[in-house]
Protein backbone atom coordinates (compact mmCIF):
# COMPACT_ATOMS: atom_id res chain seq x y z
CA UNK A 1 0.00 0.00 0.00
CA UNK A 2 1.15 3.51 -0.95
CA UNK A 3 2.02 6.03 1.97
CA UNK A 4 2.84 9.50 2.33
CA UNK A 5 5.78 10.30 4.64
CA UNK A 6 5.40 13.10 6.55
CA UNK A 7 9.76 14.94 7.15
CA UNK A 8 10.14 17.32 10.00
CA UNK A 9 13.58 18.27 11.45
CA UNK A 10 13.18 15.57 13.97
CA UNK A 11 13.36 12.78 10.98
CA UNK A 12 14.91 14.98 8.42
CA UNK A 13 18.33 12.91 8.72
CA UNK A 14 16.70 9.35 8.51
CA UNK A 15 14.22 10.19 5.93
CA UNK A 16 16.84 12.25 3.57
CA UNK A 17 19.38 9.19 3.65
CA UNK A 18 16.22 6.81 2.53
CA UNK A 19 15.68 9.26 -0.03
CA UNK A 20 19.57 8.84 -1.34
CA UNK A 21 19.27 4.82 -1.11
CA UNK A 22 15.98 4.78 -2.96
CA UNK A 23 17.45 6.93 -6.20
CA UNK A 24 19.67 4.04 -6.94
CA UNK A 25 16.31 1.97 -7.78
CA UNK A 26 13.94 4.94 -8.79
CA UNK A 27 14.98 7.92 -11.57
CA UNK A 28 12.20 9.48 -12.07
CA UNK A 29 11.52 12.10 -9.50
CA UNK A 30 7.14 13.30 -9.37
CA UNK A 31 7.25 16.91 -7.54
CA UNK A 32 4.75 19.86 -5.84
CA UNK A 33 5.04 22.59 -4.19
CA UNK A 34 3.10 24.35 -1.48
CA UNK A 35 3.61 28.45 -1.05
CA UNK A 36 2.13 31.11 0.31
CA UNK A 37 -0.05 32.21 -2.25
CA UNK A 38 0.40 35.06 -5.20
CA UNK A 39 0.83 38.79 -4.55
CA UNK A 40 0.25 39.66 -7.91
CA UNK A 41 -2.24 37.82 -10.34
CA UNK A 42 -1.63 36.85 -14.06
CA UNK A 43 -4.33 37.55 -16.69
CA UNK A 44 -5.42 34.15 -17.98
CA UNK A 45 -3.77 34.24 -21.57
CA UNK A 46 -1.14 36.89 -20.21
CA UNK A 47 1.68 37.18 -22.69
CA UNK A 48 5.05 34.67 -21.59
CA UNK A 49 6.78 38.05 -20.43
CA UNK A 50 4.48 39.09 -18.30
CA UNK A 51 3.41 35.92 -16.84
CA UNK A 52 7.23 35.38 -15.65
CA UNK A 53 7.65 39.06 -14.81
CA UNK A 54 4.39 38.12 -12.45
CA UNK A 55 5.86 34.77 -11.22
CA UNK A 56 9.56 36.38 -10.26
CA UNK A 57 7.31 39.00 -8.22
CA UNK A 58 5.76 36.14 -6.26
CA UNK A 59 8.51 33.92 -5.99
CA UNK A 60 10.84 36.52 -5.13
CA UNK A 61 9.25 37.84 -2.61
CA UNK A 62 7.58 34.80 -0.81
CA UNK A 63 9.18 31.23 0.63
CA UNK A 64 8.10 27.63 -0.33
CA UNK A 65 6.34 25.84 2.65
CA UNK A 66 6.40 22.01 1.38
CA UNK A 67 8.30 20.00 -1.09
CA UNK A 68 6.62 16.65 -2.38
CA UNK A 69 8.78 14.04 -3.75
CA UNK A 70 7.37 10.85 -5.28
CA UNK A 71 9.76 8.79 -6.79
CA UNK A 72 9.28 6.16 -9.51
CA UNK A 73 11.07 4.44 -12.37
CA UNK A 74 11.45 4.65 -15.96
CA UNK A 75 8.59 1.93 -16.36
CA UNK A 76 5.87 3.59 -14.24
CA UNK A 77 6.04 1.54 -11.22
CA UNK A 78 5.86 4.02 -8.34
CA UNK A 79 7.78 3.86 -4.72
CA UNK A 80 8.53 6.35 -1.79
CA UNK A 81 6.44 9.51 -1.30
CA UNK A 82 7.96 12.11 1.26
CA UNK A 83 6.61 15.16 2.20
CA UNK A 84 9.22 17.83 3.40
CA UNK A 85 7.86 20.50 5.82
CA UNK A 86 9.71 23.59 6.02
CA UNK A 87 9.85 26.53 8.70
CA UNK A 88 7.67 29.05 8.10
CA UNK A 89 6.38 31.98 10.65
CA UNK A 90 3.43 33.83 9.57
CA UNK A 91 4.36 36.31 12.17
CA UNK A 92 8.03 37.04 9.58
CA UNK A 93 6.94 35.54 6.36
CA UNK A 94 5.35 37.20 3.51
CA UNK A 95 1.88 35.73 2.23
CA UNK A 96 -1.29 36.10 0.86
CA UNK A 97 -3.77 35.71 3.95
CA UNK A 98 -6.28 33.73 1.64
CA UNK A 99 -4.40 31.58 0.38
CA UNK A 100 -3.00 30.63 4.10
CA UNK A 101 -6.46 30.17 5.29
CA UNK A 102 -7.04 27.92 2.29
CA UNK A 103 -4.05 25.73 3.01
CA UNK A 104 -4.99 25.45 6.74
CA UNK A 105 -8.54 24.62 5.52
CA UNK A 106 -6.71 22.00 3.89
CA UNK A 107 -5.08 20.63 6.69
CA UNK A 108 -1.51 22.57 6.89
CA UNK A 109 -0.16 23.23 10.54
CA UNK A 110 1.18 26.43 10.44
CA UNK A 111 2.22 26.22 14.63
CA UNK A 112 3.49 22.95 13.39
CA UNK A 113 5.77 24.29 10.68
CA UNK A 114 7.21 27.42 12.54
CA UNK A 115 8.03 24.71 15.85
CA UNK A 116 9.59 21.86 13.55
CA UNK A 117 10.03 22.67 10.22
CA UNK A 118 13.27 21.83 8.52
CA UNK A 119 15.16 25.04 8.40
CA UNK A 120 16.21 25.58 4.33
CA UNK A 121 19.75 25.70 4.33
CA UNK A 122 19.65 22.43 6.05
CA UNK A 123 17.65 20.92 3.42
CA UNK A 124 19.49 22.54 0.90
CA UNK A 125 22.63 21.60 1.72
CA UNK A 126 22.18 17.73 1.87
CA UNK A 127 20.10 17.42 -1.06
CA UNK A 128 22.26 18.65 -3.10
CA UNK A 129 24.71 16.23 -2.13
CA UNK A 130 22.25 13.81 -3.02
CA UNK A 131 22.07 15.71 -6.52
CA UNK A 132 25.19 15.36 -7.16
CA UNK A 133 25.55 11.66 -6.79
CA UNK A 134 22.48 11.07 -9.05
CA UNK A 135 22.76 13.03 -12.40
CA UNK A 136 20.43 10.99 -14.99
CA UNK A 137 17.36 12.22 -13.33
CA UNK A 138 13.99 12.72 -14.56
CA UNK A 139 11.54 15.58 -12.79
CA UNK A 140 7.83 15.55 -13.46
CA UNK A 141 5.39 18.33 -12.74
CA UNK A 142 2.03 19.31 -13.46
CA UNK A 143 1.41 23.19 -14.53
CA UNK A 144 5.04 23.42 -12.84
CA UNK A 145 6.06 27.05 -13.13
CA UNK A 146 5.76 28.23 -9.85
CA UNK A 147 7.10 24.34 -8.56
CA UNK A 148 9.66 24.58 -10.07
CA UNK A 149 10.67 28.47 -9.57
CA UNK A 150 10.35 27.85 -5.86
CA UNK A 151 12.36 24.33 -6.01
CA UNK A 152 14.77 26.70 -7.88
CA UNK A 153 14.96 29.71 -5.68
CA UNK A 154 15.43 27.07 -2.55
CA UNK A 155 18.16 25.21 -4.13
CA UNK A 156 20.13 28.32 -5.10
CA UNK A 157 19.69 29.75 -1.81
CA UNK A 158 19.33 33.15 -3.86
CA UNK A 159 16.20 35.39 -2.94
CA UNK A 160 15.71 37.03 -6.44
CA UNK A 161 14.96 34.71 -9.52
CA UNK A 162 17.20 35.28 -12.90
CA UNK A 163 15.42 38.34 -14.68
CA UNK A 164 14.47 36.77 -17.72
CA UNK A 165 12.68 33.48 -18.44
CA UNK A 166 15.60 32.66 -21.15
CA UNK A 167 17.80 33.11 -17.69
CA UNK A 168 15.52 30.89 -15.66
CA UNK A 169 15.36 28.25 -18.25
CA UNK A 170 19.52 28.48 -18.39
CA UNK A 171 19.87 28.71 -14.32
CA UNK A 172 17.15 25.53 -13.86
CA UNK A 173 18.90 23.27 -16.55
CA UNK A 174 21.39 23.26 -13.62
CA UNK A 175 19.41 20.88 -11.71
CA UNK A 176 16.66 19.73 -13.81
CA UNK A 177 18.23 18.21 -16.74
CA UNK A 178 14.94 16.28 -17.87
CA UNK A 179 11.82 17.66 -17.22
CA UNK A 180 7.85 17.27 -18.12
CA UNK A 181 5.29 19.05 -17.60
CA UNK A 182 2.11 17.02 -17.67
CA UNK A 183 -0.80 20.00 -17.95
CA UNK A 184 1.62 20.91 -20.93
CA UNK A 185 1.19 16.93 -22.48
CA UNK A 186 -2.51 16.90 -22.02
CA UNK A 187 -2.46 20.18 -24.24
CA UNK A 188 -1.26 18.37 -26.88
CA UNK A 189 -3.00 14.91 -26.10
CA UNK A 190 -5.99 13.41 -28.07
CA UNK A 191 -9.06 13.54 -26.85
CA UNK A 192 -7.82 16.51 -24.46
CA UNK A 193 -7.00 19.33 -26.77
CA UNK A 194 -8.43 22.50 -26.29
CA UNK A 195 -9.88 21.04 -22.90
CA UNK A 196 -8.87 23.04 -19.71
CA UNK A 197 -7.70 19.78 -16.99
CA UNK A 198 -6.89 20.90 -13.25
CA UNK A 199 -4.91 17.33 -11.88
CA UNK A 200 -7.75 16.51 -10.20
CA UNK A 201 -9.78 16.89 -13.20
CA UNK A 202 -7.49 14.86 -15.20
CA UNK A 203 -7.00 11.99 -12.48
CA UNK A 204 -10.49 11.39 -12.64
CA UNK A 205 -10.37 11.49 -16.52
CA UNK A 206 -7.76 8.42 -16.09
CA UNK A 207 -9.46 6.50 -13.64
CA UNK A 208 -6.86 7.52 -10.69
CA UNK A 209 -7.94 7.82 -6.89
CA UNK A 210 -5.88 10.70 -4.48
CA UNK A 211 -4.03 9.26 -1.53
CA UNK A 212 -4.45 12.40 1.43
CA UNK A 213 -5.77 15.59 1.21
CA UNK A 214 -5.47 17.99 -2.02
CA UNK A 215 -3.04 20.87 -1.26
CA UNK A 216 -0.47 19.12 0.72
CA UNK A 217 2.16 18.83 -1.80
CA UNK A 218 3.08 14.76 -0.89
CA UNK A 219 -0.52 14.10 -1.50
CA UNK A 220 -0.05 15.84 -5.17
CA UNK A 221 3.09 14.62 -5.63
CA UNK A 222 1.89 10.95 -5.11
CA UNK A 223 -1.41 11.91 -7.88
CA UNK A 224 0.81 13.59 -10.37
CA UNK A 225 2.79 10.38 -10.67
CA UNK A 226 -0.01 8.12 -10.81
CA UNK A 227 -1.18 10.33 -13.53
CA UNK A 228 2.39 9.82 -15.35
CA UNK A 229 2.11 6.42 -14.90
CA UNK A 230 -1.13 6.35 -17.09
CA UNK A 231 0.28 9.47 -19.78
CA UNK A 232 3.79 8.08 -20.30
CA UNK A 233 3.19 5.51 -23.05
CA UNK A 234 1.54 8.49 -25.03
CA UNK A 235 3.18 11.56 -24.76
CA UNK A 236 5.75 10.99 -27.62
CA UNK A 237 8.72 11.08 -28.46
CA UNK A 238 10.27 13.89 -25.93
CA UNK A 239 9.39 16.80 -28.19
CA UNK A 240 7.26 18.36 -24.72
CA UNK A 241 10.60 17.19 -22.66
CA UNK A 242 11.91 20.62 -21.32
CA UNK A 243 9.22 22.93 -21.43
CA UNK A 244 6.58 24.45 -18.77
CA UNK A 245 3.15 25.03 -19.43
CA UNK A 246 2.87 29.25 -19.72
CA UNK A 247 6.20 29.61 -20.39
CA UNK A 248 6.96 27.35 -23.65
CA UNK A 249 8.99 29.67 -25.39
CA UNK A 250 11.85 28.26 -23.17
CA UNK A 251 13.53 25.06 -22.54
CA UNK A 252 14.89 23.84 -19.92
CA UNK A 253 17.19 20.43 -19.93
CA UNK A 254 20.86 19.32 -21.54
CA UNK A 255 20.79 21.53 -24.45
CA UNK A 256 22.17 24.34 -21.99
CA UNK A 257 25.13 22.00 -20.74
CA UNK A 258 25.75 24.35 -17.45
CA UNK A 259 28.20 23.71 -14.48
CA UNK A 260 26.50 22.24 -11.64
CA UNK A 261 27.49 24.39 -9.01
CA UNK A 262 27.44 22.75 -5.24
CA UNK A 263 27.77 24.85 -2.25
CA UNK A 264 29.07 21.93 0.30
CA UNK A 265 30.85 22.15 3.78
CA UNK A 266 34.66 21.38 4.08
CA UNK A 267 34.32 17.56 5.17
CA UNK A 268 37.19 14.87 6.31
CA UNK A 269 36.12 12.07 4.13
CA UNK A 270 36.36 8.61 6.23
CA UNK A 271 36.60 5.81 4.21
CA UNK A 272 33.58 3.39 5.56
CA UNK A 273 31.95 0.22 4.90
CA UNK A 274 28.43 -0.24 3.40
CA UNK A 275 25.68 3.10 4.08
CA UNK A 276 25.03 3.29 7.87
CA UNK A 277 21.84 5.42 8.52
CA UNK A 278 22.23 9.03 8.81
CA UNK A 279 25.12 9.19 6.45
CA UNK A 280 25.03 10.38 2.79
CA UNK A 281 27.71 9.29 0.19
CA UNK A 282 29.33 11.06 -2.66
CA UNK A 283 29.21 9.03 -5.48
CA UNK A 284 32.46 7.22 -6.81
CA UNK A 285 31.93 8.68 -10.40
CA UNK A 286 32.57 12.23 -9.43
CA UNK A 287 35.10 14.42 -7.47
CA UNK A 288 33.93 17.55 -5.74
CA UNK A 289 36.66 20.62 -6.60
CA UNK A 290 36.76 24.19 -4.55
CA UNK A 291 36.63 26.90 -7.28
CA UNK A 292 36.52 30.02 -5.65
CA UNK A 293 34.39 29.21 -3.03
CA UNK A 294 31.85 26.90 -4.63
CA UNK A 295 32.44 23.84 -5.13
CA UNK A 296 31.30 21.96 -8.35
CA UNK A 297 31.45 18.34 -9.79
CA UNK A 298 33.44 16.87 -12.44
CA UNK A 299 34.17 13.73 -13.62
CA UNK A 300 36.95 11.27 -12.54
CA UNK A 301 37.99 7.24 -12.61
CA UNK A 302 36.05 5.19 -10.07
CA UNK A 303 37.45 6.13 -6.37
CA UNK A 304 36.32 4.05 -3.03
CA UNK A 305 33.42 5.70 -2.09
CA UNK A 306 33.18 7.69 0.91
CA UNK A 307 30.81 8.60 3.38
CA UNK A 308 30.23 11.37 5.52
CA UNK A 309 27.87 11.90 8.68
CA UNK A 310 25.43 14.65 8.59
CA UNK A 311 27.04 16.85 11.98
CA UNK A 312 25.26 20.16 10.55
CA UNK A 313 21.54 18.92 11.39
CA UNK A 314 20.36 19.94 14.89
CA UNK A 315 17.74 17.55 16.23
Amino acid sequence: MKTITPVWHCNFAHEIHLLCLNLNRYKVLSVDTEFPGFLRDTPRDAPEAILYDDLKFNVDKTNIIQLGITLMDDHGDIGPTWEFNFKFDLEKETHAQFSIEFLKKSGLDFQKLKQDGIPRNVFVMNFLKILAMHRNLKWVTFHGTYDLAHALKLFTCETLLPNTARDFAAKASSFFNKLVDLKLAAKYSEGLKDVEVGLAKLSRILHVRRLGEAHNAGSDSLLTAQVYAKMMDHIGDGSLEGFLYGLEDVRIGRMYKPRFMIPLPHPMPVQLGPCAAYTISFSPQISVQQHGGNYCVAPMQPQPCYFMPLPHIMM
